[in-house]
């Protein structure tokens, strides 16, 4: 009978959480919306258009949502998420990333809209590197935004137009505790 009773005691509180579990699942609750930022993406890029990704983490939307993606250069992408057994894949370091922009004219970027506005500055230099360059060498153009991501156009900025200012420095890191 106890077992019987234990049973019961688990279905009642199941049965009393699962409006909870369902009003998290709602898109409604999540911080973003990967399916509004994909259609976005869709019907902003064309097969053959460089994409950037600013931080890593927002290269999300393409890993959830591949056809708005289909056909487009990752531009800074070395190796897939699947071949470098990491969940975003493997970027390329400062350097490149920059030999790799410097080769385009125009690019769309999708971005943390916070990051882009000043917000908060990446600690990652090669993600440092991707905000340098699009701030010193493109103007952004279109943008669209949706649950804090944006996807913004970049054109090559024409010469004798000035930069924007360069980003502010890292704050000191702090030391690490000894281990013991």
């Amino acid at each position: 009978m106890g077992a019987v009773a234990g049973v019961a005691a688990v279905v009642v509180v199941l049965l009393q959480q699962l409006p909870l579990l369902q009003a998290d699942r709602s898109p409604g609750r999540r911080p973003d919306d990967l399916a509004a930022v994909s259609r976005i993406a869709a019907r902003a890029l064309r097969p053959g258009d460089p994409v950037l990704f600013l931080p890593v983490q927002t290269r999300n939307v393409a890993l959830t949502y591949p056809g708005a993606f289909r056909g487009t250069r990752d531009v800074a992408l070395v190796e897939g998420a699947a071949a470098s057994g990491t969940l975003y894949g493997r970027e390329a370091g400062p350097d490149e990333l920059r030999r790799r922009l410097a080769r385009l004219d125009r690019l769309r970027v999708v971005a943390d809209q916070a990051l882009l506005a000043g917000g908060w500055t990446p600690r990652n230099a090669a993600e440092r590197a991707k905000l340098a360059v699009l701030r010193t060498e493109f103007v952004p153009g279109e943008e669209t935004v949706r649950e804090g991501v944006t996807v913004r156009l970049y054109v090559r900025r024409a010469s004798g137009r000035p930069p924007l200012p360069p980003l502010p420095p890292l704050p000191p890191t702090p030391p690490r505790p000894a281990r013991g």
